[in-house]
């Protein structure tokens, strides 16, 4: 795992801080369904897209700048670490993204139920 944190590089750390407070809040959310929780939670999801998304474009762009310097044999190779490296921000950002989204249905489910009980009596 320290591996996978070194080669994704200093982005992997916001975008773990904000998938594990969208990741609680999901989870308080699916054992509480309380609505108000939603739009923290939506707003952090579009936060994490958005942190998730700059850091593989700084992570391109400094794979494109170092390719620059890089000797036409070791091109190909480079270039596929550089990419591997880059998509690590997306992988630890897309699975954090969705564990919550599976609470947060979860948590929608069981206030969908609580209302439909509300309604019948």
């Amino acid at each position: 795992m320290t591996r996978f944190f070194m080669e994704g590089g200093v982005a992997m750390y916001p975008i773990l801080i904000i998938g594990l407070v969208l990741l609680g809040a999901s989870v308080r959310y699916a054992i509480d369904a309380e609505p108000i929780r939603r739009s923290f939670i939506t707003t952090m999801a579009w936060t994490l897209v958005a942190m998730t998304l700059f850091a593989t474009w700084i992570g391109l762009a400094a794979v494109f700048q170092y390719m620059e310097t890089v000797q036409e044999a070791e091109f190909a190779a480079t270039l596929m670490t550089g990419f591997k490296e880059v998509a690590r921000n997306g992988i630890l950002g897309g699975l954090l993204l969705t564990l919550s989204l599976i609470l947060t249905a979860v948590g929608t489910y069981r206030a969908g139920r609580r209302e439909l009980k509300a309604l019948r009596g």
